[in-house]
């Protein structure tokens, strides 16, 4: 593996290839050839960046892609280290979810949202990648203070680009959080693609329209689990603590949940923009929005079902899923949102020793071969959806 170095005019470099980091200002920065800092500009430039001809063709450009994926509130809970012919994909701990995540099984759903869309990119960039899994179960890996190997790509030239119709949606899927047309169904074609991503034996997926018997169970558990996550005040201050209220946050962080991002209506945004909102007034909106917005105009819900949700490969797999599904949605226009609220207390019930009751409760959805670590909603949106903040390049590569 090539070794990084620090040369006189303070670029860091790897390889041979076009990448680098730069020093500018006290802060590391993703550097061109030149060891000029790349245009990253505000908490929301990274969106553009992927696409950035500083970066086109070299393994910067699978970074750049892989950093716009989905990801747990926004936390970003990734670092990569790059070399001219492999990207490593660490878990950064240090973004950890607390009680809302005990076993860091979101985060690696996380990064396989990531690493979709590095894969995604590879070819349109001109590689092939081949990827290998860190193996292993959730409930043993208890390191917190330092970043964990999860993922490495392996890179190889080839000649030319290979084209992928999902590279383009990269930049435009957006998690939508607004009401959607309870009318109005996705077709059937993207119920057979979605059922069909699963169909490997090791992931499904379970659909549930809005009349099915099932679906009342869906939407009962998001909302009590809801419920449950507020009532337990050390689950709702680490969900709490990442909610950035203003564009000074906004720009000081460069993540977490945005009064933007949530699906608020024209004037509870405005009035959330120009009035400071108790932590309490906070939480009943937001069960209030799930229950009479999210959960009552989706024509669709959803699961993403593993053999055993705290296996890492099969997290990181499920994570891929959900961004190979959400990419092919935005293509289709199709408007998609987490509801993971179920899972999120399974997590949390097997961490206090509390039972085993939401996962009794979930499996009533799957059966009882089938473990969810994924729930969602699905449905066209007159509304579109914002982008959410992501850090810098230079934050994210490891020196």
């Amino acid at each position: 593996m090539t070794q990084l170095i620090l040369d006189r005019r303070n670029v860091l470099r790897t390889g041979g290839a076009a990448l680098f980091l730069a020093l500018s200002g006290g802060m590391l920065r993703a550097a061109n050839s030149a060891g000029r800092p790349l245009p990253e500009g505000d908490a929301y430039a990274p969106w553009s960046l992927w696409s950035d001809p500083s970066i086109r063709n070299t393994p910067m450009a699978l970074v750049a892609a892989g950093v716009i994926a989905a990801n747990p509130h926004d936390t970003q809970p990734w670092l990569f280290a790059v070399t001219e012919d492999s990207i490593e994909i660490y878990a950064d701990t240090s973004r950890h979810l607390g009680a809302m995540d005990p076993y860091i099984r979101e985060m690696h759903l996380g990064l396989g949202c990531a690493i979709e869309n590095m894969l995604t990119a590879a070819g349109p960039n001109g590689y092939v990648a081949e990827l290998e899994v860190a193996p292993g179960s959730l409930v043993d890996l208890t390191e917190r203070s330092r970043p964990i190997l999860a993922a490495r790509l392996r890179l190889t030239r080839i000649a030319g680009a290979a084209p992928d119709p999902r590279y383009a949606a990269i930049p435009a899927r957006h998690t939508n959080r607004y009401a959607y047309d309870l009318a109005r169904d996705p077709p059937q074609d993207w119920r057979e693609f979605t059922r069909a991503l699963g169909a490997d034996g090791e992931i499904k997926i379970f659909l549930f329209d809005a009349a099915s018997p099932q679906r009342q169970l869906f939407d009962e558990s998001v909302v009590e689990a809801t419920e449950a996550i507020i009532a337990d005040k050390p689950m709702i201050a680490d969900s709490d603590r990442w909610f950035r209220a203003s564009s000074r946050e906004i720009d000081a962080h460069r993540d977490g949940p945005t009064l933007d991002a949530a699906g608020l209506s024209t004037f509870t945004l405005i009035f959330a923009h120009l009035f400071s909102v108790s932590p309490e007034t906070a939480q009943r909106a937001w069960l209030d929005q799930t229950r009479n917005v999210q959960l009552a105009t989706a024509p669709v819900a959803g699961l993403i079902a593993v053999r055993d949700r705290y296996d890492r490969p099969s997290a990181i797999e499920a994570g891929r899923i959900w961004q190979r599904l959400h990419l092919d949605a935005t293509l289709r226009g199709i408007a998609l949102q987490p509801l993971n609220q179920p899972i999120e207390m399974i997590d949390r019930e097997r961490q206090t020793g509390a039972g085993s009751a939401w996962a009794r409760r979930v499996a009533g959805l799957t059966g009882e071969d089938w473990q969810a670590t994924f729930a969602f909603r699905a449905g066209y949106s007159p509304t579109k959806a914002s982008a959410s903040p992501r850090r810098r390049l230079g934050d994210v590569v490891r020196s």
